[in-house]
């Protein structure tokens, strides 16, 4: 008799088990951006996700000056999409770890001087934060790579990519924009 239930316990595991999991995975909380506090380019005092401009906002974030080629490609792209997308707003967030204002400073003047349209200042916005904590936060596993994202106006990740642009990522956030009512 005791055979009997611990094979039908094994039973319901291997059916039910798999199920759970699936339900599990598929009540994820959304991830939200973590609250951020930061100064722009342009000097200004920003709280992140709050001051965000837009209905939805496209955040390109990158973990090392190597990648500077790949965000200068999404950001022409981030600005073309603006253009065509009203209530869409692009952010670039360099991401780094905690340093002293001194360190700060002469990282923000080097990248006032790489992006030299100061009405593009605002929207750069270099962070300095506990690293590990902030990819844990916002579910990034390495930062080899630029990551973009996609959140609405309360900092709710809809959509994300990493790496480099190419014409597949174009078409998927485009559909993506396309999808979202904003």
């Amino acid at each position: 008799m005791r055979s009997l239930r611990n094979m039908v316990r094994l039973a319901l595991f291997g059916v039910l088990g798999p199920l759970a999991l699936l339900a599990a995975a598929g009540a994820q909380t959304p991830v939200r951006f973590p609250a951020v506090t930061a100064y722009s380019l342009a000097k200004s005092k920003v709280a992140l996700p709050a001051d965000l401009k837009g209905k939805l906002n496209l955040l390109v974030l990158s973990f090392d000056v190597s990648q500077s080629p790949e965000v200068d490609r999404w950001l022409r792209e981030a600005q073309s999409l603006e253009r065509l997308h009203e209530g869409l707003r692009y952010y670039v967030l360099p991401v780094s770890e905690r340093e002293n204002d001194l360190y700060r400073w002469w990282q923000n003047s080097s990248m006032r001087g790489n992006y030299s349209d100061p009405q593009e200042w605002p929207r750069i916005v270099p962070l300095y934060v506990n690293r590990k904590q902030f990819r844990g936060a916002l579910q990034i596993p390495k930062d080899r790579s630029v990551v973009v994202l996609l959140t609405d106006a309360q900092g709710e990740v809809l959509w994300r990519t990493h790496g480099k642009l190419d014409q597949e990522k174009q078409a998927e956030i485009e559909r993506q924009l396309l999808a979202v009512s904003y």
